[in-house]
Protein backbone atom coordinates (compact mmCIF):
# COMPACT_ATOMS: atom_id res chain seq x y z
CA UNK A 1 0.00 0.00 0.00
CA UNK A 2 1.18 2.91 -0.77
CA UNK A 3 1.99 5.69 1.70
CA UNK A 4 -0.73 6.59 4.23
CA UNK A 5 -1.07 10.13 4.81
CA UNK A 6 -1.17 10.28 1.24
CA UNK A 7 -3.83 8.06 0.52
CA UNK A 8 -5.75 9.23 3.51
CA UNK A 9 -5.55 12.62 1.92
CA UNK A 10 -6.72 11.44 -1.77
CA UNK A 11 -9.81 9.98 0.09
CA UNK A 12 -10.44 12.69 2.21
CA UNK A 13 -10.92 14.81 -0.89
CA UNK A 14 -13.10 12.25 -2.53
CA UNK A 15 -15.23 12.51 0.50
CA UNK A 16 -15.31 16.02 0.31
CA UNK A 17 -16.45 15.84 -3.59
CA UNK A 18 -19.20 13.67 -3.23
CA UNK A 19 -22.50 14.77 -3.86
CA UNK A 20 -25.66 13.56 -2.23
CA UNK A 21 -26.90 10.57 -3.00
CA UNK A 22 -30.34 11.87 -4.02
CA UNK A 23 -28.90 14.21 -6.88
CA UNK A 24 -27.64 11.08 -9.32
CA UNK A 25 -30.15 10.76 -11.04
CA UNK A 26 -30.28 6.64 -11.46
CA UNK A 27 -30.87 5.13 -8.18
CA UNK A 28 -28.47 2.54 -8.49
CA UNK A 29 -25.83 4.93 -8.54
CA UNK A 30 -27.23 6.62 -6.08
CA UNK A 31 -26.84 3.20 -3.62
CA UNK A 32 -23.14 2.93 -5.11
CA UNK A 33 -22.51 6.34 -3.89
CA UNK A 34 -23.81 5.93 -0.35
CA UNK A 35 -22.18 2.86 0.02
CA UNK A 36 -18.88 4.66 -1.20
CA UNK A 37 -19.47 7.64 1.53
CA UNK A 38 -20.17 5.41 4.57
CA UNK A 39 -16.94 3.42 3.46
CA UNK A 40 -14.93 6.29 3.75
CA UNK A 41 -16.12 8.00 6.18
CA UNK A 42 -16.48 5.49 9.19
CA UNK A 43 -14.29 3.04 7.40
CA UNK A 44 -11.04 3.84 5.95
CA UNK A 45 -10.32 7.52 6.65
CA UNK A 46 -10.79 6.49 10.62
CA UNK A 47 -8.36 3.18 9.52
CA UNK A 48 -5.58 5.13 8.00
CA UNK A 49 -6.00 7.57 10.83
CA UNK A 50 -3.79 7.88 13.68
CA UNK A 51 -3.52 3.96 13.26
CA UNK A 52 -6.33 1.32 13.41
CA UNK A 53 -6.40 0.24 17.24
CA UNK A 54 -6.63 -3.77 18.08
CA UNK A 55 -10.84 -3.71 18.23
CA UNK A 56 -11.54 -6.75 15.88
CA UNK A 57 -15.49 -5.60 15.10
CA UNK A 58 -17.30 -8.29 13.56
CA UNK A 59 -21.13 -8.03 12.20
CA UNK A 60 -23.38 -10.99 12.08
CA UNK A 61 -26.07 -9.89 9.25
CA UNK A 62 -28.73 -12.24 7.25
CA UNK A 63 -32.02 -12.12 5.58
CA UNK A 64 -35.04 -11.88 7.92
CA UNK A 65 -36.10 -14.20 10.96
CA UNK A 66 -33.04 -16.43 10.27
CA UNK A 67 -31.66 -16.25 13.21
CA UNK A 68 -29.10 -13.53 13.57
CA UNK A 69 -30.19 -11.80 17.11
CA UNK A 70 -30.08 -14.91 18.74
CA UNK A 71 -26.60 -15.93 17.53
CA UNK A 72 -25.73 -12.24 18.76
CA UNK A 73 -27.43 -13.18 21.98
CA UNK A 74 -25.22 -16.24 22.32
CA UNK A 75 -21.91 -14.46 21.56
CA UNK A 76 -23.05 -11.68 24.15
CA UNK A 77 -24.12 -14.29 26.74
CA UNK A 78 -27.33 -12.35 26.78
CA UNK A 79 -30.61 -11.81 25.99
CA UNK A 80 -29.70 -8.17 24.33
CA UNK A 81 -31.42 -8.51 21.08
CA UNK A 82 -34.93 -8.58 20.37
CA UNK A 83 -35.65 -12.23 19.07
CA UNK A 84 -38.93 -13.65 18.55
CA UNK A 85 -40.12 -16.04 15.87
CA UNK A 86 -41.86 -13.49 13.78
CA UNK A 87 -38.84 -11.71 12.93
CA UNK A 88 -37.96 -8.59 11.52
CA UNK A 89 -37.72 -6.86 14.89
CA UNK A 90 -34.21 -5.48 14.73
CA UNK A 91 -34.60 -1.86 13.22
CA UNK A 92 -31.49 -0.08 14.21
CA UNK A 93 -27.97 -2.09 15.40
CA UNK A 94 -27.26 -3.15 18.74
CA UNK A 95 -23.64 -3.62 19.58
CA UNK A 96 -22.30 -5.65 22.65
CA UNK A 97 -18.61 -5.32 23.62
CA UNK A 98 -16.04 -5.57 26.59
CA UNK A 99 -15.94 -2.51 28.97
CA UNK A 100 -12.33 -2.07 28.15
CA UNK A 101 -13.91 -1.12 24.85
CA UNK A 102 -15.41 2.08 25.87
CA UNK A 103 -12.41 3.87 27.12
CA UNK A 104 -8.92 5.49 25.94
CA UNK A 105 -8.25 4.81 22.25
CA UNK A 106 -10.69 2.23 21.68
CA UNK A 107 -13.21 4.76 22.67
CA UNK A 108 -12.20 6.98 19.93
CA UNK A 109 -11.97 4.54 17.32
CA UNK A 110 -15.58 3.53 17.66
CA UNK A 111 -16.79 7.56 17.69
CA UNK A 112 -14.78 8.21 14.75
CA UNK A 113 -17.05 5.46 12.68
CA UNK A 114 -20.50 5.46 14.72
CA UNK A 115 -22.71 7.50 16.40
CA UNK A 116 -22.60 5.63 19.74
CA UNK A 117 -24.96 5.71 22.39
CA UNK A 118 -24.36 3.54 25.17
CA UNK A 119 -27.09 1.07 26.90
CA UNK A 120 -27.06 1.54 30.62
CA UNK A 121 -27.35 -2.05 33.13
CA UNK A 122 -30.19 -3.41 33.07
CA UNK A 123 -31.88 -0.99 30.31
CA UNK A 124 -33.32 -1.94 26.91
CA UNK A 125 -31.72 -0.85 23.93
CA UNK A 126 -34.57 0.42 21.73
CA UNK A 127 -33.75 -1.32 18.78
CA UNK A 128 -37.33 -2.15 17.08
CA UNK A 129 -37.75 1.53 16.87
CA UNK A 130 -36.51 2.83 13.61
CA UNK A 131 -32.87 5.56 13.69
CA UNK A 132 -30.88 6.90 11.28
CA UNK A 133 -28.30 4.78 9.91
CA UNK A 134 -24.49 4.97 11.55
CA UNK A 135 -26.54 5.11 15.06
CA UNK A 136 -25.22 1.92 17.14
CA UNK A 137 -26.33 1.27 20.78
CA UNK A 138 -23.59 -0.22 22.93
CA UNK A 139 -24.05 -3.03 25.57
CA UNK A 140 -21.29 -3.22 27.45
CA UNK A 141 -20.70 -6.90 29.01
CA UNK A 142 -18.04 -8.73 30.74
CA UNK A 143 -18.82 -11.76 28.93
CA UNK A 144 -17.43 -10.34 25.75
CA UNK A 145 -14.38 -11.06 24.89
CA UNK A 146 -11.69 -8.48 24.85
CA UNK A 147 -10.74 -6.84 21.71
CA UNK A 148 -13.80 -7.75 20.20
CA UNK A 149 -17.27 -5.84 19.23
CA UNK A 150 -19.81 -7.94 17.43
CA UNK A 151 -22.88 -6.41 16.40
CA UNK A 152 -26.69 -7.40 15.46
CA UNK A 153 -27.48 -6.07 11.91
CA UNK A 154 -31.02 -5.58 10.69
CA UNK A 155 -32.66 -7.66 8.11
CA UNK A 156 -30.80 -6.74 4.79
CA UNK A 157 -33.87 -8.01 3.11
CA UNK A 158 -36.70 -6.80 5.03
CA UNK A 159 -39.87 -4.59 3.83
CA UNK A 160 -38.41 -1.64 5.27
CA UNK A 161 -36.03 -0.30 2.66
CA UNK A 162 -34.47 2.02 5.70
CA UNK A 163 -33.41 -1.45 7.50
CA UNK A 164 -30.97 -2.41 4.27
CA UNK A 165 -29.66 0.96 4.58
CA UNK A 166 -28.62 0.78 8.52
CA UNK A 167 -27.42 -2.30 7.74
CA UNK A 168 -25.09 -1.13 4.69
CA UNK A 169 -23.60 1.70 6.46
CA UNK A 170 -22.52 -0.96 9.60
CA UNK A 171 -21.25 -3.70 6.91
CA UNK A 172 -18.88 -1.55 5.01
CA UNK A 173 -16.75 -1.04 8.38
CA UNK A 174 -16.47 -3.81 10.23
CA UNK A 175 -13.40 -6.44 9.87
CA UNK A 176 -15.48 -9.66 9.91
CA UNK A 177 -19.11 -10.31 8.45
CA UNK A 178 -20.58 -13.66 10.21
CA UNK A 179 -23.46 -14.68 7.53
CA UNK A 180 -26.45 -16.40 8.64
CA UNK A 181 -28.47 -18.31 6.06
CA UNK A 182 -31.03 -21.90 6.20
CA UNK A 183 -32.09 -24.11 3.41
CA UNK A 184 -35.33 -21.86 2.46
CA UNK A 185 -32.60 -19.01 1.63
CA UNK A 186 -29.25 -20.40 0.67
CA UNK A 187 -29.66 -19.84 -2.94
CA UNK A 188 -32.05 -16.67 -2.50
CA UNK A 189 -30.50 -14.57 -5.54
CA UNK A 190 -31.04 -11.29 -3.24
CA UNK A 191 -29.27 -12.56 -0.08
CA UNK A 192 -26.25 -13.91 -2.77
CA UNK A 193 -26.09 -10.19 -4.60
CA UNK A 194 -26.36 -8.63 -1.13
CA UNK A 195 -23.63 -11.10 0.31
CA UNK A 196 -21.39 -10.28 -3.05
CA UNK A 197 -21.38 -6.56 -2.62
CA UNK A 198 -20.57 -7.15 1.39
CA UNK A 199 -17.72 -9.22 1.06
CA UNK A 200 -16.80 -10.18 -2.79
CA UNK A 201 -13.78 -7.93 -2.78
CA UNK A 202 -12.28 -10.31 -0.08
CA UNK A 203 -13.44 -9.01 3.13
CA UNK A 204 -13.04 -12.52 5.58
CA UNK A 205 -16.50 -13.69 6.37
CA UNK A 206 -17.89 -16.64 8.21
CA UNK A 207 -21.04 -18.43 7.38
CA UNK A 208 -23.45 -20.14 9.82
CA UNK A 209 -26.31 -22.58 8.56
CA UNK A 210 -28.74 -22.26 10.77
CA UNK A 211 -31.70 -24.99 11.72
CA UNK A 212 -29.76 -27.79 9.97
CA UNK A 213 -31.04 -31.60 9.41
CA UNK A 214 -28.42 -33.08 7.88
CA UNK A 215 -24.70 -32.06 7.62
CA UNK A 216 -24.39 -33.36 3.79
CA UNK A 217 -27.05 -31.08 2.99
CA UNK A 218 -25.95 -28.19 4.94
CA UNK A 219 -22.17 -28.77 3.45
CA UNK A 220 -23.87 -28.44 -0.46
CA UNK A 221 -25.77 -25.82 0.19
CA UNK A 222 -22.90 -23.85 1.79
CA UNK A 223 -20.84 -24.60 -0.76
CA UNK A 224 -23.22 -23.21 -3.51
CA UNK A 225 -23.23 -20.03 -1.71
CA UNK A 226 -19.71 -19.71 -1.06
CA UNK A 227 -19.27 -20.93 -5.30
CA UNK A 228 -21.72 -18.02 -6.14
CA UNK A 229 -20.02 -15.32 -3.59
CA UNK A 230 -16.79 -15.58 -5.37
CA UNK A 231 -14.48 -16.34 -2.43
CA UNK A 232 -14.64 -19.03 0.38
CA UNK A 233 -15.18 -18.26 4.17
CA UNK A 234 -12.62 -18.40 6.62
CA UNK A 235 -14.55 -20.67 8.58
CA UNK A 236 -18.08 -22.58 8.34
CA UNK A 237 -20.60 -23.27 11.34
CA UNK A 238 -23.81 -25.94 11.70
CA UNK A 239 -26.83 -24.84 14.13
CA UNK A 240 -29.08 -27.80 14.08
CA UNK A 241 -32.44 -27.45 14.41
CA UNK A 242 -33.23 -26.81 18.41
CA UNK A 243 -37.22 -26.55 19.35
CA UNK A 244 -36.07 -24.77 23.00
CA UNK A 245 -33.81 -22.22 21.03
CA UNK A 246 -36.69 -21.11 18.86
CA UNK A 247 -39.02 -21.20 22.58
CA UNK A 248 -36.42 -19.11 23.83
CA UNK A 249 -34.99 -21.52 26.24
CA UNK A 250 -31.59 -21.98 25.71
CA UNK A 251 -28.88 -20.17 23.87
CA UNK A 252 -28.33 -21.12 19.77
CA UNK A 253 -25.02 -23.35 19.76
CA UNK A 254 -22.82 -23.78 16.94
CA UNK A 255 -20.88 -26.70 15.42
CA UNK A 256 -17.76 -26.34 13.63
CA UNK A 257 -17.11 -27.81 10.28
CA UNK A 258 -13.77 -28.65 8.62
CA UNK A 259 -11.68 -28.86 11.90
CA UNK A 260 -12.21 -25.11 12.55
CA UNK A 261 -12.07 -23.77 16.04
CA UNK A 262 -15.48 -22.57 17.69
CA UNK A 263 -17.31 -19.83 16.62
CA UNK A 264 -16.30 -17.68 19.84
CA UNK A 265 -12.60 -18.63 20.37
CA UNK A 266 -12.52 -17.97 16.81
CA UNK A 267 -13.72 -14.37 16.67
CA UNK A 268 -12.18 -13.91 20.60
CA UNK A 269 -8.56 -15.24 19.89
CA UNK A 270 -6.57 -11.73 19.57
CA UNK A 271 -3.32 -13.66 17.78
CA UNK A 272 -6.17 -13.55 14.37
CA UNK A 273 -7.10 -9.66 15.10
CA UNK A 274 -4.09 -8.45 13.46
CA UNK A 275 -4.55 -10.48 10.25
CA UNK A 276 -8.09 -10.11 9.63
CA UNK A 277 -8.43 -6.49 10.09
CA UNK A 278 -5.56 -6.45 7.61
CA UNK A 279 -7.43 -8.69 5.09
CA UNK A 280 -10.53 -6.27 5.61
CA UNK A 281 -8.28 -3.17 5.14
CA UNK A 282 -7.49 -4.72 1.25
CA UNK A 283 -10.85 -5.62 1.12
CA UNK A 284 -12.32 -1.94 1.94
CA UNK A 285 -9.76 -0.60 -0.06
CA UNK A 286 -10.56 -2.95 -2.80
CA UNK A 287 -14.32 -2.17 -2.65
CA UNK A 288 -12.99 1.72 -2.40
CA UNK A 289 -11.69 1.51 -5.90
CA UNK A 290 -14.45 -0.38 -7.42
CA UNK A 291 -16.87 1.76 -6.14
CA UNK A 292 -14.66 5.16 -6.53
CA UNK A 293 -14.10 3.71 -10.05
CA UNK A 294 -18.59 3.24 -10.34
CA UNK A 295 -19.25 6.90 -8.75
CA UNK A 296 -16.77 8.15 -10.77
CA UNK A 297 -17.82 7.08 -14.31
CA UNK A 298 -21.48 7.63 -12.83
CA UNK A 299 -20.77 11.61 -12.13
CA UNK A 300 -19.51 11.53 -15.40
CA UNK A 301 -22.85 10.34 -17.21
CA UNK A 302 -24.71 12.79 -15.05
CA UNK A 303 -22.44 16.34 -16.06
CA UNK A 304 -23.37 14.68 -20.39
CA UNK A 305 -27.13 15.78 -19.53
CA UNK A 306 -26.74 19.68 -18.53
CA UNK A 307 -23.77 19.49 -20.75
CA UNK A 308 -26.05 18.86 -23.79
CA UNK A 309 -28.68 21.19 -22.52
CA UNK A 310 -26.09 24.12 -22.00
CA UNK A 311 -24.58 23.28 -25.65
CA UNK A 312 -27.90 22.35 -27.14
CA UNK A 313 -29.34 26.18 -26.05
CA UNK A 314 -26.17 27.87 -26.86
CA UNK A 315 -25.90 26.75 -30.09
CA UNK A 316 -30.02 27.13 -30.69
CA UNK A 317 -29.45 31.21 -29.50
CA UNK A 318 -26.59 31.09 -32.40
CA UNK A 319 -28.76 30.30 -34.93
CA UNK A 320 -31.49 32.42 -33.83
CA UNK A 321 -28.67 35.16 -33.49
CA UNK A 322 -27.79 34.24 -36.82
CA UNK A 323 -30.72 34.65 -38.54
CA UNK A 324 -31.89 37.79 -37.08
CA UNK A 325 -28.65 39.62 -37.96
CA UNK A 326 -29.31 38.52 -41.97
CA UNK A 327 -31.85 40.97 -41.46
CA UNK A 328 -29.58 43.77 -41.16
CA UNK A 329 -26.38 43.25 -42.98
CA UNK A 330 -24.37 46.42 -43.88
CA UNK A 331 -23.79 46.30 -47.75
CA UNK A 332 -21.65 49.28 -47.44
CA UNK A 333 -18.56 48.07 -45.22
CA UNK A 334 -17.53 45.58 -48.39
CA UNK A 335 -17.46 48.22 -50.56
CA UNK A 336 -16.02 50.75 -48.24
CA UNK A 337 -12.77 47.70 -47.80
CA UNK A 338 -12.74 47.02 -51.28
CA UNK A 339 -11.87 51.01 -52.25
CA UNK A 340 -9.28 51.23 -49.16
CA UNK A 341 -8.12 47.98 -50.00
CA UNK A 342 -7.87 48.92 -53.94
CA UNK A 343 -6.09 52.33 -52.36
CA UNK A 344 -3.60 50.52 -50.43
CA UNK A 345 -2.25 48.76 -53.02
CA UNK A 346 -1.68 51.14 -55.71
CA UNK A 347 0.09 54.68 -54.43
CA UNK A 348 -0.85 56.37 -57.73
CA UNK A 349 -4.05 55.43 -58.18
CA UNK A 350 -4.74 56.69 -54.33
CA UNK A 351 -3.58 59.91 -55.01
CA UNK A 352 -5.76 60.01 -58.44
CA UNK A 353 -8.82 59.70 -56.29
CA UNK A 354 -8.17 61.47 -53.27
CA UNK A 355 -8.72 64.64 -54.94
CA UNK A 356 -11.65 63.61 -56.56
CA UNK A 357 -13.25 62.01 -52.80
CA UNK A 358 -11.99 65.02 -50.92
CA UNK A 359 -13.83 67.26 -53.10
CA UNK A 360 -17.10 65.09 -53.73
CA UNK A 361 -16.94 64.96 -49.31
CA UNK A 362 -16.57 68.88 -49.02
CA UNK A 363 -18.95 69.43 -51.64
CA UNK A 364 -21.66 67.18 -50.02
CA UNK A 365 -21.10 68.88 -46.52
CA UNK A 366 -21.24 72.38 -48.18
CA UNK A 367 -24.62 71.45 -49.67
CA UNK A 368 -26.23 69.48 -47.07
CA UNK A 369 -25.96 72.20 -44.29
CA UNK A 370 -26.96 74.86 -47.26
CA UNK A 371 -30.28 72.45 -47.61
CA UNK A 372 -30.47 72.32 -43.59
CA UNK A 373 -30.08 76.03 -43.41
CA UNK A 374 -34.16 76.08 -45.60
CA UNK A 375 -35.65 72.90 -44.65
CA UNK A 376 -34.00 72.14 -40.78
CA UNK A 377 -32.00 69.13 -40.31
CA UNK A 378 -32.77 65.87 -41.94
CA UNK A 379 -33.68 62.33 -39.84
CA UNK A 380 -30.80 59.56 -39.73
CA UNK A 381 -31.91 56.72 -41.93
CA UNK A 382 -33.54 54.44 -39.39
CA UNK A 383 -31.73 51.01 -38.93
CA UNK A 384 -33.75 47.40 -39.87
CA UNK A 385 -34.18 46.98 -35.56
CA UNK A 386 -37.90 46.06 -35.85
CA UNK A 387 -37.23 43.50 -38.73
CA UNK A 388 -34.26 42.57 -36.08
CA UNK A 389 -36.13 41.87 -33.17
CA UNK A 390 -39.13 40.39 -34.79
CA UNK A 391 -36.84 37.80 -36.26
CA UNK A 392 -35.58 37.51 -32.63
CA UNK A 393 -38.82 36.78 -30.72
CA UNK A 394 -39.84 34.62 -33.22
CA UNK A 395 -36.89 32.20 -32.70
CA UNK A 396 -37.46 32.38 -29.12
CA UNK A 397 -40.85 31.25 -29.02
CA UNK A 398 -40.02 28.19 -31.56
CA UNK A 399 -36.52 27.56 -28.98
CA UNK A 400 -39.53 27.50 -26.01
CA UNK A 401 -41.48 24.66 -28.11
CA UNK A 402 -38.12 23.20 -29.25
CA UNK A 403 -37.40 22.89 -25.15
CA UNK A 404 -40.56 21.30 -23.79
CA UNK A 405 -39.93 17.98 -23.96
CA UNK A 406 -36.76 18.96 -22.64
CA UNK A 407 -38.75 19.76 -19.68
CA UNK A 408 -41.03 16.78 -19.39
CA UNK A 409 -38.05 14.24 -19.56
CA UNK A 410 -35.31 16.11 -17.19
CA UNK A 411 -34.67 12.62 -14.88
CA UNK A 412 -32.54 15.18 -12.70
CA UNK A 413 -32.49 17.20 -9.32
CA UNK A 414 -35.70 19.10 -8.99
CA UNK A 415 -33.58 22.82 -9.02
CA UNK A 416 -32.61 22.05 -12.28
CA UNK A 417 -36.17 21.37 -13.21
CA UNK A 418 -37.64 24.34 -11.79
CA UNK A 419 -35.02 26.40 -13.64
CA UNK A 420 -35.57 24.59 -17.16
CA UNK A 421 -39.41 25.22 -16.21
CA UNK A 422 -39.44 29.45 -15.87
CA UNK A 423 -37.05 29.28 -19.06
CA UNK A 424 -39.53 27.24 -21.28
CA UNK A 425 -43.01 27.53 -20.23
CA UNK A 426 -45.51 30.78 -19.81
CA UNK A 427 -43.94 33.65 -18.47
CA UNK A 428 -40.82 33.38 -21.11
CA UNK A 429 -43.59 33.56 -23.37
CA UNK A 430 -44.97 36.55 -21.56
CA UNK A 431 -41.81 38.19 -21.61
CA UNK A 432 -41.20 38.00 -25.18
CA UNK A 433 -44.37 40.25 -25.70
CA UNK A 434 -42.14 43.25 -24.37
CA UNK A 435 -39.90 45.23 -26.31
CA UNK A 436 -36.89 43.60 -26.51
CA UNK A 437 -34.43 46.91 -25.79
CA UNK A 438 -31.37 46.05 -27.35
CA UNK A 439 -30.12 50.08 -27.79
CA UNK A 440 -26.85 50.07 -29.10
CA UNK A 441 -26.12 46.48 -30.36
CA UNK A 442 -28.11 47.77 -33.36
CA UNK A 443 -25.63 49.97 -34.07
CA UNK A 444 -23.60 47.01 -34.05
CA UNK A 445 -20.14 49.27 -34.60
CA UNK A 446 -17.41 47.27 -33.17
CA UNK A 447 -19.05 43.92 -35.34
CA UNK A 448 -19.10 46.45 -38.13
CA UNK A 449 -15.04 47.06 -37.68
CA UNK A 450 -14.23 43.56 -37.40
CA UNK A 451 -16.62 42.94 -40.48
CA UNK A 452 -14.23 46.11 -42.29
CA UNK A 453 -11.31 43.96 -41.36
CA UNK A 454 -12.11 40.65 -42.24
CA UNK A 455 -13.06 42.20 -45.84
CA UNK A 456 -9.70 43.84 -46.09
CA UNK A 457 -8.02 40.50 -45.65
CA UNK A 458 -10.60 38.98 -48.32
CA UNK A 459 -10.34 41.42 -50.72
CA UNK A 460 -6.76 41.39 -50.61
CA UNK A 461 -6.72 37.62 -50.71
CA UNK A 462 -8.48 37.56 -53.70
CA UNK A 463 -6.34 40.66 -55.45
CA UNK A 464 -3.75 38.83 -57.45
CA UNK A 465 -2.44 41.45 -59.04
CA UNK A 466 -1.62 41.49 -62.99
CA UNK A 467 -3.94 43.33 -66.19
CA UNK A 468 -7.63 42.29 -63.82
CA UNK A 469 -6.54 43.88 -60.77
CA UNK A 470 -4.89 47.15 -63.14
CA UNK A 471 -8.03 47.02 -64.60
CA UNK A 472 -10.33 47.39 -61.65
CA UNK A 473 -7.90 50.54 -60.36
CA UNK A 474 -8.84 52.22 -63.45
CA UNK A 475 -12.19 51.90 -63.30
CA UNK A 476 -12.33 52.46 -60.13
CA UNK A 477 -11.12 55.85 -60.50
CA UNK A 478 -12.51 56.40 -63.02
CA UNK A 479 -16.29 55.99 -61.05
CA UNK A 480 -14.85 57.96 -58.29
CA UNK A 481 -13.52 60.93 -60.32
CA UNK A 482 -16.54 61.26 -62.89
CA UNK A 483 -19.16 62.29 -60.23
CA UNK A 484 -16.73 64.56 -58.48
CA UNK A 485 -15.74 66.66 -61.49
CA UNK A 486 -19.20 66.84 -62.75
CA UNK A 487 -20.04 67.89 -59.37
CA UNK A 488 -17.35 70.85 -59.21
CA UNK A 489 -18.44 71.71 -62.78
CA UNK A 490 -22.21 72.15 -62.09
CA UNK A 491 -21.33 73.75 -58.40
CA UNK A 492 -19.39 76.40 -59.67
CA UNK A 493 -21.89 77.31 -62.97
CA UNK A 494 -25.11 76.99 -60.61
CA UNK A 495 -24.24 78.75 -57.10
CA UNK A 496 -24.40 74.80 -55.70
CA UNK A 497 -28.22 74.60 -56.16
CA UNK A 498 -27.36 71.46 -59.42
CA UNK A 499 -24.47 69.77 -56.79
CA UNK A 500 -27.03 67.22 -55.04
CA UNK A 501 -28.31 65.94 -58.52
CA UNK A 502 -25.02 65.31 -59.83
CA UNK A 503 -23.73 63.75 -56.61
CA UNK A 504 -27.15 61.70 -56.24
CA UNK A 505 -26.57 60.58 -59.93
CA UNK A 506 -22.85 59.94 -59.84
CA UNK A 507 -23.72 57.82 -56.13
CA UNK A 508 -26.46 55.64 -57.75
CA UNK A 509 -24.06 54.62 -60.53
CA UNK A 510 -20.90 54.68 -58.49
CA UNK A 511 -22.01 52.30 -55.57
CA UNK A 512 -23.55 49.41 -58.46
CA UNK A 513 -20.34 49.88 -60.51
CA UNK A 514 -18.25 49.40 -57.46
CA UNK A 515 -20.98 46.15 -56.32
CA UNK A 516 -20.07 44.78 -59.46
CA UNK A 517 -16.21 45.33 -59.66
CA UNK A 518 -16.23 43.74 -56.00
CA UNK A 519 -18.63 40.44 -57.67
CA UNK A 520 -15.47 40.57 -60.47
CA UNK A 521 -13.30 38.87 -57.16
CA UNK A 522 -15.82 35.82 -57.57
CA UNK A 523 -19.35 34.76 -56.88
CA UNK A 524 -17.82 33.42 -53.65
CA UNK A 525 -17.25 37.01 -51.96
CA UNK A 526 -20.05 38.26 -51.37
CA UNK A 527 -21.76 35.17 -50.11
CA UNK A 528 -18.67 34.84 -47.55
CA UNK A 529 -19.45 38.29 -46.23
CA UNK A 530 -22.36 37.68 -45.74
CA UNK A 531 -21.88 34.75 -43.48
CA UNK A 532 -18.96 35.80 -41.64
CA UNK A 533 -21.73 38.69 -40.51
CA UNK A 534 -23.97 36.67 -39.48
CA UNK A 535 -22.00 35.00 -37.59
CA UNK A 536 -19.78 37.30 -35.70
CA UNK A 537 -23.46 40.33 -35.45
CA UNK A 538 -25.47 36.63 -34.54
CA UNK A 539 -22.70 36.07 -31.81
CA UNK A 540 -23.29 39.08 -30.19
CA UNK A 541 -27.64 39.44 -30.53
CA UNK A 542 -26.99 35.79 -29.38
CA UNK A 543 -25.07 36.15 -25.96
CA UNK A 544 -27.67 39.30 -25.41
CA UNK A 545 -30.44 37.07 -25.46
CA UNK A 546 -28.74 34.55 -23.46
CA UNK A 547 -27.91 37.24 -20.63
CA UNK A 548 -31.32 38.53 -20.53
CA UNK A 549 -33.35 35.75 -20.60
CA UNK A 550 -31.26 32.66 -19.85
CA UNK A 551 -28.39 33.96 -17.74
CA UNK A 552 -29.58 32.17 -14.71
CA UNK A 553 -30.29 28.71 -16.29
CA UNK A 554 -26.98 28.40 -18.33
CA UNK A 555 -25.10 29.28 -14.84
CA UNK A 556 -26.85 26.43 -13.50
CA UNK A 557 -25.94 24.20 -16.19
CA UNK A 558 -22.19 24.92 -16.16
CA UNK A 559 -21.84 24.57 -12.39
CA UNK A 560 -23.95 21.22 -12.87
CA UNK A 561 -21.73 19.98 -15.86
CA UNK A 562 -18.29 21.31 -14.37
CA UNK A 563 -18.93 20.19 -10.85
CA UNK A 564 -20.20 16.88 -12.12
CA UNK A 565 -16.94 16.59 -14.02
CA UNK A 566 -14.95 17.79 -11.12
CA UNK A 567 -15.84 15.34 -8.77
CA UNK A 568 -14.98 12.50 -11.60
CA UNK A 569 -11.76 13.96 -11.70
CA UNK A 570 -11.44 14.03 -7.82
CA UNK A 571 -12.60 10.79 -7.68
CA UNK A 572 -10.40 9.44 -10.15
CA UNK A 573 -7.25 10.82 -8.83
CA UNK A 574 -8.47 8.96 -5.64
CA UNK A 575 -8.77 5.49 -6.99
CA UNK A 576 -5.25 6.07 -8.30
CA UNK A 577 -3.89 6.02 -5.08
CA UNK A 578 -5.92 3.36 -3.82
CA UNK A 579 -4.20 0.90 -6.23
Amino acid sequence: MKDPRALRTALASALDALPASERFPDSGDADVARRLAERLRRDLLPRLGAGDAPLLLVAIAGPNNVGKSTLFNSLAKASLSPARPEGGLTKQCLAASNPETWAGALKDVLTQRYDIIPVADGAVAPVDEPGPPGRLYLVLSEAVPRGLLVMDTPDFDSVYRDNRERAEALLVTVDVLVFVVSRQTYQNAALVDFLRAAVGHGKPYLLVYNEATREDVARGHLDKLAQDVGHPPIARYLAPHQPDVEAGLKPLATEALDGRPPLAALLGQAEHVRELKARALEASLSDARSELDAVARAATRAAREPERLRQRLRHDLQGIGAQAALKAVPADVLVDAFRDELDARSTFHRFVRLPFRGLATALTFVSRKVRESFTGPQPHEALPTQAVDDSLKDGLRRLVDAFAPEVAAWRGDAETREKLAQSFGPAMLGRLDAPLELGALHAHAADRATLYDFCRQLVGSELQGGMREELLQALTTLVYSVPSGAAAVVTVATGGLGHDAVVWAGTLLSTPLLERFVDLLGAQVRATVTRKWADAHGATLAQAMETRFFAELLSHLDSQADGWLRTASTLETARRAAE
